[in-house]
């Protein structure tokens, strides 16, 4: 039996229901095979990293070399390609200076201040045992928190020194870190080819859309490229900026309070302001789980300045920085984060946000476009 043979009617309920068949079965097996697609999924992902990360360094590094090029631009008469190496070579040596300035200056500090609260651990556990001592309420109920103190104790000492524990973890951790900091230059290298050769990369992906798709399937899936990238761009860049503000705040005040550990504990608020609304209040629990043992007082000033620190920088610096470049409603940006890191963790609270932006968009035109065709007011419904 030929499909020309039916109406249009027939024909379209027929590719409804052909389309919504395969849907089905596709999630059936999906919902049965869960556990080994996800973990294609974390495998390419995982062999992607090197690519992920130059994007994130080229979406970081994009404005800087668009400013590079219209200031030799206007002041040069070299060649707009010599123009585009120079820009490329100056992102580059920016960020090799940034890297090397961490390090030089970062990494100390953060390692002082580790070591020092390494060694004041034991000191911890005294002022711990010694708030036990003088709890007054039950006997019974510091007798069982001391025990289970000592228990603590002897467990930490059997994960550090045992085949299983802490040494084989301490081990994996370094290996995993080795093979980080070379997706990181690889990544570099990713980044620069994509800054010196960005309007070739993207000849060759418009070549491959128009020659596989139907043209108006080519103009929107570029479309939804071109707004995925330009949301990205705005979001991871000017995220790093206020990212560094507000690290570097957070380090001029507790050094002028007084805080111990004020190095780590800026780098700390600096890389989880990377996620947002959520993110100084993640990493300020350890952050005041470390100084409500040294000095309550301290914990408590440290909790009203970040709760300050956040109001300013949801209000103020955040938005003069990043604009709109969101343009999501506060609520679906928790949802965005929830969902973001019960799926991926902390990298999906992080690219959640950039990522259902786009959706949202996407959405919307879709709802919009439906409402025109069909001319119905909503504020009419």
């Amino acid at each position: 039996m030929n499909l020309r043979q039916f109406d249009e009617d027939t024909k379209k309920l027929i590719r409804a229901l052909s389309a919504s068949g395969i849907v089905i079965v596709s999630l059936f097996l999906l919902a049965n095979h869960i556990s080994d697609v996800w973990g294609i999924v974390i495998k390419v992902i995982s062999a992607m990293s090197p690519f992920i990360i130059g994007l994130i360094l080229m979406f970081i590094m994009e404005p800087v070399r668009n400013l590079a090029e219209q200031q030799l631009s206007a002041r040069t008469s070299l060649s707009a390609k010599t123009i585009r190496r120079i820009s490329a070579v100056i992102c580059l040596v920016l960020l090799l200076f940034l890297i090397c300035g961490f390090f030089a200056v970062l990494i100390p500090q953060l390692a002082d201040s580790l070591r020092t609260l390494i060694d004041s651990i034991d000191g911890y556990i005294r002022t711990i045992r010694n708030y036990i001592q003088h709890f007054e309420t039950s006997p019974e109920i510091a007798e069982f928190l001391e025990a289970s103190l000592d228990a603590m104790g002897r467990k930490l000492s059997t994960w550090l020194t045992g085949a299983e524990g802490g040494l084989s973890q301490i081990l994996s951790f370094s290996i995993s870190f080795a093979r980080a900091i070379m997706d990181f230059f690889v990544g570099v290298i990713i980044a620069l080819y994509l800054l010196l050769d960005e309007e070739k990369f993207k000849r060759q992906i418009k070549a491959v859309m128009y020659s596989s798709l139907p043209r108006e399937a080519a103009d929107e899936t570029l479309s939804i490229m071109r707004l995925t990238i330009r949301t990205f761009d705005s979001f991871v860049f000017g995220k790093s900026v206020d990212s560094l503000i507000i690290a570097g705040i957070c380090y001029i005040s507790c050094f002028l309070m007084k805080m111990p550990y004020a190095p780590l504990i800026a780098f700390v608020i600096g890389i989880t302001n990377m996620i947002p609304v959520f993110g100084p209040f993640i990493g300020a629990v350890p952050c005041i789980l470390i100084l409500l043992i040294i000095s309550p007082l301290k914990a408590l000033e440290f909790s009203i300045f970040i709760i300050i620190l956040q109001q300013i920088d949801g209000n103020i610096i955040g938005p003069k920085i990043l604009g709109d470049a969101v343009g999501l409603p506060t609520m679906w940006v928790m949802f965005a984060i929830i969902c973001g890191g019960a799926l991926f963790g902390v990298p999906g609270m992080f690219a959640g946000v950039p990522i259902f932006s786009v959706i949202y968009v996407l959405v919307k035109s879709w709802a919009i476009k439906q409402l025109k065709q069909k001319n119905i007011n909503i504020d009419e419904v």
